[in-house]
């Protein structure tokens, strides 16, 4: 049964990003190029983020929790709000509707679900393998590490029921965040109003540090319930920021602005 909801989980992850692509691109009348778009500014964000946050590994390992939960927090705001900027101001210059932010936030965030699906699917049939065998002979596995091999492989099968599904559900917060960010960052530049880029800074950060402050006082539990209070917060901030596009109908359809000559 527990195998059976770990593949539930991945699946999940990795089947519901392209659900939520095909069916907004469809619902929405826009291009798959905007998602792509997204993506790929989710994945160009992490290449310099991954790595300041190894680097600073040992540093955040002699803080407190709550300056751990600050930087990590501050550094994933920093590096993907400033992404999604550059991806609006440089690269789609003529995407200044709402309906494009919410596609680029659904490319954004279902990249992060579909990656992350992935590599729990790896690590699925990676314990499933450990499990009938003896970690011992595995040269990849150091001879002092074996010990702590096999505890987490038997943490990993003694999992209550409902864990494996706790990623997924989380992938679907953090989709609803993500979606928001990029509104409130594409809303900064058509309205030319740099306050929403602010914004969506530190409410990323803000939910990121909280996640990490929460589960280590709360566990995993705990901190998913929060961060779906953030998500309904997110998903309430989408559609009240929806009118004050300039370029969009209430419904979200683009219309050209006339300009009005003066009378003489």
């Amino acid at each position: 049964m527990l195998s059976a909801m770990y593949i539930l989980g991945f699946l999940g992850m990795i089947i519901l990003p392209i659900v939520l692509w095909v069916y907004f691109t469809r619902k929405l009348s826009l291009s798959w190029k905007l998602v792509l778009a997204g993506g790929l500014t989710f994945i160009a964000s992490q290449i310099p983020h991954v790595p300041l946050v190894l680097g600073l590994n040992s540093f955040l390992k002699s803080q407190p929790l709550l300056v751990n939960a600050i930087v990590l927090g501050l550094l994933a705001g920093i590096f993907e709000e400033t992404a999604r900027y550059i991806l609006f101001k440089f690269v789609l210059k003529n995407a200044r509707s709402w309906k494009e932010g919410v596609l680029v936030g659904l490319g954004h965030g279902g990249t992060e679900a579909l990656i992350l699906g992935v590599l729990a699917a790896v690590g699925f049939f990676t314990m499933l393998a450990y499990r009938s065998m003896d970690l011992s002979t595995l040269p990849s596995i150091p001879p002092e590490q074996v010990e702590l091999a096999k505890q987490q492989v038997a943490a990993y099968w003694s999992a209550p029921i409902y864990t494996p599904l706790l990623g997924f559900a989380e992938r679907i917060f953090a989709i609803c965040l993500h979606v928001s960010l990029s509104v409130m960052v594409l809303l900064a530049i058509a309205n030319r109003q740099p306050l929403w880029f602010w914004a969506a800074l530190f409410w990323h950060a803000l939910v990121d540090a909280v996640a990490v402050y929460a589960v280590q006082q709360m566990g995993v539990l705990g901190v998913e319930a929060i961060i779906a209070v953030f998500a309904i917060i997110s998903l309430a901030a989408v559609f009240a920021l929806r009118p004050l596009f300039p370029a969009a109908h209430a419904d979200g359809t683009d219309v050209q602005v006339v300009p009005v000559e003066k009378p003489v």
